[in-house]
């Protein structure tokens, strides 16, 4: 089981590593949907979650990628909680 934990680790970091990835692609999109004087507010508002009003200044044609965003941070958090619950799980291992 101890050898297991490293390979599922790396799985999880993995899984993590290309969530973030997304997310981040994400929001260089939704950025580039954003008028040229309006890009770092843009930031902002995707770093607050405030996703109605990047909604609300955008358009309709940003929703897809706040779908993605979102749904990109939800899989990195997950990841994040499995890797935490994996190592926690390290303690309790007996040796063989």
């Amino acid at each position: 089981m101890g050898g297991l934990i490293h390979v599922v680790m790396f799985v999880a970091a993995l899984v993590a590593f290309f969530a973030w990835a997304m997310a981040a692609l994400s929001a260089l999109s939704v950025v580039q949907l954003a008028p040229k004087g309006d890009k770092l507010t843009a930031y902002f508002d995707l770093g607050r979650w405030r996703f109605a009003a990047l909604e609300a200044r955008l358009g309709p044609a940003v929703t897809p990628h706040i779908v993605r965003y979102k749904r990109a941070f939800l899989v990195f958090f997950a990841a994040i909680g499995a890797i935490f619950v994996v190592v926690n799980s390290i303690l309790f291992l007996k040796p063989a």
